[in-house]
């Protein structure tokens, strides 16, 4: 067990003491721990940090462990907090560090859990223990670098003398970073993303069983009903439910070819979607420099890669492609042998673990699953019909994954950065990547492990059906790809992008719908000059092509309202004036998007029921599904609906629309001049201490209107608030490089980089990043870089002999 940093009582009364000046306004001249070279771990050669004006770590080294270390220094300087939370959380040691704490019974998030089941959900999963075997297993050079980043962060720890951020009055005590911790922080932030799929196929399966397959058929038309392994009779029941639900994030990114360009050479962009809260950024903006690469972009939370960025070479962005990376199994044990079940072989072993974990505040949580070939059997996860269900995700190689990280780095050609993916997609994530050569080149070539399977991960099979087994992996080569298309553009929107070939990775149920996506190729296709201006304006766009032909069918629909002179009749023709754009302004806004909730709770809780009913309209494609019904009158869900509620689904849309301006009159009154989608959608950034009643307020960076909507190009995804909505995914981070100019880009944050109220750095880039302002940065060398503003070198050149 390694030693722990704990806290005696006189370290605590200097952290209060100093979230106290914090309060009162005393604020840091710049880093703290300073950037000394007294703090830094030993080091190989010499080293030079420089941070701009916006707090941007330019670093400079000889040695590119050295780089790490630096890197490692600042980033636990900066939000050491949400490092340590995501390596507890991605080894199923939550509890440890912020207790078993019991999560409000309405919460969405959590479904009313405790920390204690989500902990019991991932430990089994074993995450931890892979990291450190695929740790060992890297080459000598991921190793160095992984040890350097530990180094630097573990010194910063030290440097800090037990005043440790504000959120360790609270918390547990702060243990020092392994170099497997950076590969636990990656596959935790994958796991995160990951478990969006695992509901959409778990909710699935629920509708299945309450409705049966005949009607579960006109439920989820997309679904690839051709490999329905086995029909289901209706058999309502319970359905295991994960003890965390994400709301859906998503991610936008695309490039030009030269063809497309003003500047006749490839543009990329890319605005990835993630939890706007809490700050600092899920990106750490940094630019690395060492003999084998320049290299600039958003580094992943907790583990040094760089998701996207550029080199000087190539400029590549990603956004999440949902890949089908979950089955789940019917497992039939043997009559009389509960430690054994069905396989196709024959037979196969059950075997049952149990764990002790500790918990702050509290006694020891203890942990119980059984495991088998076919995946993790949790306690209570049985199928509705009775069978117990095992869990099994695709395996994943972080060794290679790490690897292939530093490999893209430092790639000058096309087909280094490809051999550099061919390793990236044996990690855990699932990214659609797509970038471009400064050559002329741009392309589309999604990664992310998966197995080859007969048909698909979306039904759940028997554990002995042979047309069920996994036969390896798919190799890298045969995985989807768009290279220097005729169209001049790729693009990517966490839908399908080639309606051709989309079935190796995924189904049509696991992805989000093409809203965004056919709103950027129209865009893209549009103009024969593109420019970063241009790319700007399409990361800043709040239209929908999908909000008008809802419009038009909830005004025919609703067309009994268009004389009235009441607050309905008023709603009505504000909404037939809508131009479908989610502007903070907008006063039609609110209105289509609370009727579509409003009448997915009518139509789908009478057909699924009560808990079934819950689970779907909690989930991801509720609101997709009543745009569905929306637009076609012919859809054969149509009937199941109006039986089920005694209704039409005229009546039905209504009462909706009805609901929906009863809501917006209470918040805005009765005057159409009043209503504002701002007055119901804002964005709250902060650190998780902006969360706490009383002292909140001072931790907060922007409290403020928020526009956009689920599927426009500039998003929010939010979650309900005490008073409307509250943004919780957006573009946190907005990247844009013209690659006639490979050595520099504009980029925009939610955040500074750093979660210290009392730094420089905390909110210096929130307000720019909300009005869709940008900042330009470059690989600059050391004295090129403008309006440094902290500068140290440490160590000396080496001399040969």
């Amino acid at each position: 067990m390694l030693s722990q940093y704990r806290l005696p009582r006189k370290r605590r009364v200097a952290m209060l003491a100093r979230t106290v000046r914090a309060l009162a306004g005393a604020r840091n001249a710049g880093t703290v721990p300073a950037l000394a070279a007294q703090h830094f771990p030993p080091l190989r050669g010499r080293v030079e940090i420089i941070r701009d004006a916006n707090g941007v770590p330019h670093i400079y080294a000889e040695q590119e462990p050295d780089l790490f270390a630096a890197l490692g220094f600042l980033q636990a300087a900066d939000r050491f907090v949400l490092l340590d939370i995501v390596r507890h959380f991605g080894a199923g040691r939550l509890c440890e560090l912020v207790g078993n704490i019991a999560v409000p019974k309405d919460s969405e998030m959590f479904a009313g859990k405790r920390v204690g089941d989500l902990d019991a959900f991932i430990q089994p999963l074993g995450f931890e223990p892979q990291c450190e075997r695929d740790y060992e297993r890297l080459g000598e050079r991921g190793r160095q670098c992984l040890e350097g980043f530990a180094a630097g962060i573990n010194a910063a720890l030290h440097a800090m003398r037990g005043v440790y951020p504000p959120e360790y009055l609270l918390l547990g005590a702060v243990r020092p970073w392994r170099p497997s911790d950076a590969l636990l922080a990656a596959r935790a932030c994958a796991f995160a993303i990951a478990l969006a799929p695992l509901d959409v196929e778990l909710i699935f399966d629920a509708v299945r069983g309450q409705l049966g397959d005949d009607a579960a058929r006109r439920f989820y038309p997309e679904a690839p009903w051709e490999n329905v392994p086995a029909s289901y009779p209706v058999v309502p029941g319970p359905e295991p439910e994960p003890p965390l639900h994400l709301t859906a994030g998503g991610s936008n990114n695309w490039a030009v070819s030269a063809e497309r360009s003003a500047s006749g050479a490839p543009i990329v962009a890319n605005d990835p979607h993630v939890p706007l809260l809490p700050l600092p950024t899920f990106w750490y903006h940094a630019h690395l420099d060492c003999p084998r690469y320049r290299v600039q972009g958003g580094m992943m939370l907790g583990c040094p890669i760089f998701g996207f960025g550029h080199n000087g070479y190539l400029a590549w962005g990603c956004t999440t492609a949902y890949r089908d990376g979950w089955d789940l199994y019917r497992v039939q044990r043997l009559p009389g042998d509960a430690s054994r079940y069905r396989t196709v072989s024959g037979t196969g072993a059950i075997t049952k673990h149990r764990e002790a974990q500790r918990a702050r505040f509290g006694r020891a949580i203890t942990i119980e699953w059984e495991q088998c070939e076919h995946g993790i059997i949790y306690p209570g996860w049985t199928h509705h019909d009775g069978a117990d269900l095992a869990l099994r995700v695709v395996p994943s190689d972080l060794a290679a994954y790490f690897d292939g990280y530093l490999a893209l780095a430092e790639s000058k050609t096309v087909e280094e950065h490809q051999h550099a993916l061919a390793r990236i997609n044996d990690g855990p994530f699932d990214f659609n990547h797509v970038y471009g050569h400064k050559d002329g080149h741009i392309g589309w070539e999604p990664f992310g492990r998966l197995p080859r399977r007969q048909g698909d991960g979306l039904f759940v099979r028997d554990a002995h059906d042979p047309a069920a087994q996994w036969d390896g992996f798919v190799p890298f080569a045969q995985m989807p790809k768009m290279l220097n298309p005729a169209r001049g553009f790729v693009a990517s929107a966490n839908s399908i992008v080639d309606p051709d070939k989309f079935r190796i990775a995924t189904t049509r149920v696991h992805v989000e719908p093409r809203h965004r996506q056919l709103r950027i190729e129209s865009f893209l296709a549009g103009n024969a000059a593109h420019s970063c201006e241009t790319f700007a304006a399409l990361q800043r766009d709040l239209g929908s092509d999908y909000g008008v032909p809802l419009r038009d069918a909830l005004l025919g629909l609703c067309s009994a309202f268009a004389e009235r002179s009441d607050a309905v009749g008023h709603a009505y023709r504000v909404l037939a004036a809508w131009n479908g754009d989610f502007t903070c302004d907008s006063a039609a806004a609110p209105l289509l998007a609370f009727t579509q909730q409003e009448l997915a709770r009518r139509v789908f809780a009478p057909l699924l029921g009560k808990e079934t009913g819950r689970r779907y309209l909690n989930g991801r494609r509720a609101v997709l599904r009543v745009q569905q019904l929306l637009r076609d009158r012919s859809d054969p869900l149509h009937p199941d609906l109006e039986r089920a509620s005694g209704k039409s689904f005229a009546a039905l849309a209504g009462e909706a629309f009805e609901a929906a301006v009863t809501r917006v009159v209470k918040q805005c009154g009765a005057q159409p001049e009043r209503w504002r989608w701002d007055q119901f959608q804002r964005i709250r950034l902060g650190t998780i201490l902006a969360e706490l009643p009383l002292i909140g307020s001072y931790f907060l960076a922007l409290d403020a209107p928020f526009p956009g909507d689920l599927y426009t190009v500039s998003p929010c995804v939010p979650i309900p608030a005490s008073n409307g909505l509250r943004a919780f995914v957006g573009a946190s981070s907005r990247f844009i490089c013209d690659l006639a100019k490979p050595e520099e880009a504009l980029f925009a944050h939610s955040s500074g980089p750093s979660g210290d109220i009392s730094s420089p750095f905390f909110a210096n880039l929130t307000v720019p990043w909300s009005r869709y302002e940008y900042f330009r940065s470059a690989l600059w060398n050391p004295d090129e870089v403008p309006n440094p503003v902290e500068r140290v070198i440490i160590g000396e050149t080496k001399r040969p002999g």
